[in-house]
């Protein structure tokens, strides 16, 4: 039956319809409240589902990644390694079929660049195959230093000192006659070959001696970076070999006809398996800056072994307390920064080493004041090899290269 509705004589029928629309009112209030209510507890369960969805997926993919790179890393140092004993093969080729070998040295760490593990076989094989060592760059240190690394070094063996070309062309690469007398400090600094004449008359003086050939085999062996190929192109006078300026250029043994009495091989530079620091491998250039994965180690060495205001002027930073620091104000002068403007210490490091690589950043070392012949090289071996290369004759015209350093 109809609800007839409230009496019209019904004396408070206002005041009761206004109580009866405001409870009305309320009951959709409510349930709009627990609707909304419901909605949202919905949205939350959606929400918390997809969070964990998502971190599920992203772990996922971390995951993913990083037994990726994990892999490429392992690939990476397969192929290195593989990479070694490849060139270490080629080594061996060079320095079996030598008569002479020719260990080039870095001028600025003469003893750091020497691969004794390289003379020990040659002497302990019972062959009579000499060794010569060729202090390359001597541009980059001075002339007292580099007198004085001479004078260190043959305590032991015959040593020389070279400048290596620095020219583009592919021929006619110059190469300096003046008996250095004349030689001048800004001389030394253009890109002609300096030392050329005088380790072509050592060589020459032993196939005079040798008296069984006329002719020998030079192998040109060192680790990589300190300018084998560049010494090889200097005496060649053309470009015979592919230099660059990051290590693992030469890959096989290249031979190189030098004249009809001397022929040249060069060699992959060679980092023996003893050598596990890898600071110094990376500070004598053995490894390319792309596989440097902390490149800061390095960085600190060359600070602590360069003079501090010699850098800050170089780079132009104020004082500096460690090398974090050091590398956070040079990655802002260098602009190198990273989002929200974080200083790139990484990139800023990298190109730290690429000045000491380059040479840009001065520093040499110093031989020890007092010298011990090495366990592997005995006098008698000092003294024969003195009198097969005629060191006492050649020390002259050597000694007159360095004058004007």
């Amino acid at each position: 039956k109809k609800d007839p509705g409230i009496p019209n004589l019904y004396p408070f029928k206002e005041q009761l319809l206004r109580q009866m629309e405001e409870r009305k009112l309320r009951i959709e209030q409510d349930r709009e409240r627990r609707k909304l209510e419901r909605h949202e507890e919905l949205s939350k369960r959606r929400d918390l589902k997809s969070i964990q969805a998502d971190a599920e997926r992203r772990a996922e993919e971390f995951n993913n990644r990083h037994s990726m790179q994990d892999s490429n890393k392992k690939s990476h140092f397969f192929f290195i390694e593989q990479s070694r004993k490849q060139y270490y093969k080629e080594f061996k080729k060079v320095v079996e079929a030598a008569d002479v070998i020719l260990q080039v040295l870095d001028a600025r760490d003469p003893l750091g660049c020497r691969c004794l593990e390289v003379e020990r076989a040659i002497f302990s094989s019972g062959s009579k195959k000499k060794l010569v060592l060729l202090l390359n760059k001597i541009d980059l240190i001075p002339r007292d230093n580099i007198e004085k690394w001479l004078k260190y070094l043959r305590n032991e063996l015959p040593a020389i000192a070279f400048k290596a070309s620095t020219q583009s062309q592919k021929d006619h690469i110059a190469r300096s006659k003046v008996a250095v007398t004349t030689a001048s400090k800004n001389s030394l600094n253009a890109s002609i070959c300096y030392g050329a004449d005088t380790l072509m008359k050592l060589l020459s003086n032993y196939c005079r001696n040798l008296g069984l050939k006329t002719s020998i085999t030079v192998g040109v062996v060192g680790l990589p970076n300190v300018g084998k190929s560049s010494v090889i192109n200097s005496l060649k006078r053309s470009r015979a070999c592919t230099v660059g300026s990051e290590p693992g250029v030469t890959k096989n043994m290249q031979e190189i006809n030098l004249d009809k009495h001397i022929k040249l091989l060069d060699s992959p530079g060679i980092v023996m398996s003893k050598r596990n620091d890898n600071t110094g491998l990376i500070l004598r250039n053995c490894v390319k800056l792309d596989e440097v994965q902390d490149p800061i180690p390095a960085v600190e060495a060359i600070l602590k072994r360069c003079n501090r205001q010699q850098i800050m002027e170089k780079y132009c930073i104020p004082e500096y307390n460690n090398v974090n620091d050091f590398l956070s104000l040079l990655a802002h002068r260098l602009g190198r920064l990273k989002k929200g403007g974080i200083p790139n210490v990484e990139a800023a490091a990298k190109s730290i080493l690429t000045d000491w690589n380059s040479g840009k950043i001065s520093y040499y070392t110093h031989p020890p004041e007092q010298h011990k012949l090495p366990s592997h090289i005995s006098a008698e071996i000092v003294t024969e090899w003195s009198q097969a290369f005629d060191i006492v004759s050649s020390a002259l015209t050597i000694t007159r290269t360095l004058i004007h350093l």
